[in-house]
């Protein structure tokens, strides 16, 4: 590994022997496939690069962006060898000086088929679109396991073509790439490099988001579920080509929608919404394609459609599985070739629209019993986005209600409510067969309806506390309010449970029984900020892993990989966590 530091001088690290070499399209090559990792985490970029020197790649690490622009910049300017070039660079989104989203746009331009992949803490919907329209290759949302990010890397390399053909005419015609007002004693720099500048930007920008909850769009989540969503709308945006969206009502897939508008070459454009069940069936085809003068009793005007409303834009089609069959064979016929009739018109309207359908039925059944034409679905099920129900990313829920609970107390003029552990953990138990949108109106008539400032478990609606006994909930709210005060000061020591708390106190072994771990969890992290800690993720984090991990191993007799398997992660990964948490796994156990 050569580490670069800020000044750009560079340092050779003692190299570990490789297992295998990995090569450019896996072609037959002495020469490894060369990674340049961008990240200012010293401890992260330590561990990637081991991870992917054992993978067989050359690594390059940068400690920011800047460093790796300036060598790409003086390849431009033929002061290097393109030789020097990576095969695929793996960078970090914020950082001092560049931002990995900037470089990654500027390497785009100069550098069209170097493949580049982002990785980010921040994961939420903006850096993941932000992210594909720099033309990066792949999205990583951290935390992300090591095995799949060496496959990602696999695949950047495997898949991109060779970039002798992107950087071969620089040599041919010197600053082919070079703008005409930037002299060869200037760097090439791309439009937000300016320190001061991006830095500024940055911090506008982030105020922005603070203010929004990170999230503009109003799509929140971190689970892995979401991610997979937020990828496929980065990936999709610039498309014109036709998506529908599936999913239980109350999902969200109207936002989607509007986020697939928002970022798209047409969001100067009109963003039409029409939902289908809404609107008698004698009416839909005037509501979509517009009426003449007198095509029918009471169309004393002419009314242009929604299809004519929307040219240019998008057109979202909300519950596709309730438009009527007649008015099926119409739609088709705009999705073929852009035109249609008004009711009672002679002229064909030629429109230029992009179409979004969403439906929360199963469409493929609609056409095995002939209620849905088969030609139209095929038409437009070119992309399916299906969005998960609520009840499958419970741990969405926290930052979904803070985030209502704050816009629900700026609807009514009120200060934020906060909610008790023990509430919260009711809400991520509960079915929420209305998925977000349910848990948008719970958390309004919370904001009404509960007194006090803290939301209890007992202020919740009765819906959510049907199939839980009030002693249990008053006890989880005692068992908390017990932990707040400082009873239970030391849960976890050094990664094993007190024993004078866990086996000699009869009374907190009932507690434990009756209370959950991510109850027990969000109660010593309330602790632990009123008595003013911060880092608590730093700290909580290696501890949480080394339980489970440990659990892993004693279940499995000390065998690495059932343990690695036990726990979702690759057998390198468990490896690294088990030196990094300095762990020391037992013995497997054999039978005589």
């Amino acid at each position: 590994m050569t580490e670069y530091s800020d000044d750009l001088q560079p340092k050779s690290d003692t190299t570990s022997p490789q297992s295998q070499i990995v090569t450019v399209n896996n072609a037959p090559c002495d020469h490894p496939a060369t990674l340049w990792l961008i990240d200012d985490d010293a401890a992260l970029r330590m561990v990637l690069a081991d991870t992917f020197e054992d993978a067989g790649l050359t690594v390059i690490s940068f400690t920011q962006a800047q460093a790796a622009w300036t060598r790409l910049n003086d390849a431009l300017k033929q002061q290097e060898s393109i030789e020097q070039l990576p095969d695929v660079i793996l960078t970090d989104i914020r950082m001092p000086m560049m931002d990995g989203l900037s470089f990654s746009d500027w390497v785009h331009q100069h550098f069209p088929k170097m493949p580049i992949v982002i990785m980010t803490a921040h994961s939420d919907l903006t850096s993941a679109i932000n992210s594909y329209q720099t033309g990066a290759f792949e999205y990583l949302p951290k935390p992300f396991d090591l095995d799949d990010a060496v496959a990602t890397i696999y695949k950047a390399i495997n898949y991109q073509p060779s970039l002798e053909t992107a950087t071969v005419n620089l040599s041919d015609e010197p600053n082919t790439n070079i703008t005409s007002d930037t002299s060869t004693e200037n760097p090439i720099k791309p439009k937000a490099v300016s320190a001061s500048k991006t830095t500024k930007d940055n911090k506008n920008k982030e105020a922005v988001e603070t203010k929004g909850n990170g999230n503009p769009s109003g799509i929140i989540g971190q689970s892995p579920a979401m991610q997979t969503v937020f990828r496929a709308i980065g990936r999709l945006a610039q498309s014109p080509i036709s998506v529908l969206i599936t999913g239980e009502s109350g999902t969200g897939k109207e936002l989607v929608a509007s986020a697939l508008h928002q970022h798209s070459p047409r969001k100067q454009q009109p963003f039409i919404a029409l939902n289908m069940a809404a609107i008698p069936h004698d009416l839909i085809e005037s509501e979509l394609f517009g009426h003449e003068k007198g095509a029918f009793t009471g169309a004393t005007t002419m009314r242009q459609g929604r299809f004519e409303q929307a040219d240019g834009g998008t057109l979202f089609l909300d519950e596709i599985g309730d438009m009527p069959f007649s008015t099926q064979t119409r739609l088709l016929r705009v999705l073929a070739n852009g035109e249609f009739y008004r009711v009672g018109g002679q002229q064909p309207i030629k429109v230029d629209v992009r179409i979004i359908a969403a439906t929360h039925q199963n469409l493929e059944e609609l056409v095995k019993q002939s209620r849905f034409r088969e030609d139209l679905f095929y038409r437009l099920n070119v992309i399916r986005l299906p969005l998960p129900p609520l009840r499958t990313r419970p741990e969405d829920i926290p930052a979904l209600a803070l985030y209502f609970m704050q816009s629900a107390a700026e609807q009514m003029s009120t200060t934020p409510k906060h909610l008790h552990p023990a509430a919260l953990q009711i809400m991520q138990t509960f079915d929420w067969r209305g998925n977000v949108r349910q848990l948008e109106n719970v958390c309004l008539w919370l904001t009404v309806m509960a007194t006090g400032d803290t939301v209890m478990a007992t202020d919740l609606p009765p819906e959510l506390l049907e199939n839980i006994s009030p002693n249990a909930v008053l006890h989880d709210e005692h068992s908390s309010s017990e932990l707040e005060e400082g009873s239970q000061e030391h849960l976890v020591q050094n990664g094993e449970v007190s024993n004078s708390n866990a086996l000699n106190n009869n009374q907190n072994n009932q507690m434990f029984k009756n209370q959950s771990w991510q109850q027990a969890l969000a109660d010593w992290a309330e602790q632990s900020l009123n008595t003013g800690e911060t880092d608590i993720l730093q700290t909580a984090t290696p501890e949480f892993e080394r339980v489970l991990l440990t659990a892993a191993l004693n279940h499995s007799g000390g065998k690495k990989i059932e343990a690695a398997s036990l726990l979702g992660w690759g057998r390198n990964t468990l490896t690294r966590k088990l030196q990094q948490l300095d762990i020391s796994a037992p013995r497997v156990t054999t039978k005589d």
